[in-house]
């Protein structure tokens, strides 16, 4: 599948990386600048093939008109399974997101925390990469991400690397900001659509609620709460 990725930050986003195949790189004719040339250098790097079009051609191709004068043709990410090895630091698996814009704010706030890897059930996600890219501001293709079929998959994989499964939950939990995060952990939040699941809930080595400054009926988005978790994680490794 080919898709058509614009502007400068999924460009750049898309040739720092190595997580899909990358065809062309379609620049304005006769623009020049900063941008334009590291994204030029590295598709040379690449042999990735360079072409020059008018802003018209550009703008016909293009979807919206923020491209800034660049396009990239790439195909979809490739989807990695958990490695054989322990991933240390903080890990995060989120289940039941359905919109790709809460995707991207999702990842967008888990790669500026420090975050080291974002579990996601398998999906087909294809069609709705450039808007995710762009909604991360490249964070989609920065962070490392790791797909799993099952919800076995990911609690056999923490119970063979020794890391506790940390769990946004109310039942028996107790406020963010009481608790202290180990150096390794996998934090695990539901998507707005469904909860955490029975199965997945009775590996939690310990649940954890998201206390509010005053009395509220509603949960909060979970593009949200992923930001309040990730911050507060930040601001404890400050120490």
């Amino acid at each position: 599948m080919e898709l058509l990725f614009e502007g400068k930050i999924s460009a750049k986003a898309i040739l720092e990386n190595q997580k899909r195949d990358v065809f062309q790189v379609i620049m304005e004719q006769g623009k020049r600048n900063k941008d334009f040339g590291y994204i030029y250098s590295l598709a040379q790097q690449k042999n990735i093939p360079v072409s020059y079009q008018s802003r018209d051609e550009i703008q016909a191709m293009a979807h919206s008109s923020t491209h800034g004068g660049l396009l990239i043709k790439a195909g979809a990410q490739y989807h990695k399974a958990l490695p054989d090895h322990k991933m240390p630091g903080f890990l995060c698996h989120i289940d039941g997101i359905e919109d790709p814009y809460n995707l991207g704010s999702i990842c967008r706030s888990l790669y500026a925390a420090g975050c080291n890897g974002l579990i996601l059930m398998e999906r087909d996600w294809s069609k709705a990469e450039p808007v995710i890219l762009k909604a991360s501001a490249g964070a989609f293709e920065h962070l490392p991400l790791y797909w799993i079929q099952k919800e076995i998959d990911l609690t056999k994989y923490l119970k063979q690397q020794k890391i506790p499964l940390v769990m946004a939950h109310r039942k028996d939990a107790i406020s963010l900001y009481d608790y202290t995060f180990p150096a390794d952990f996998c934090l695990v939040l539901g998507g707005a659509l469904r909860g955490i699941s029975a199965q997945l809930a009775k590996h939690s080595a310990q649940n954890i609620f998201l206390e509010y400054g005053r009395e509220c009926r509603y949960a909060l988005d979970t593009a949200s709460t992923v930001s309040a978790f990730g911050f507060e994680i930040v601001r404890q490794r400050r120490k």
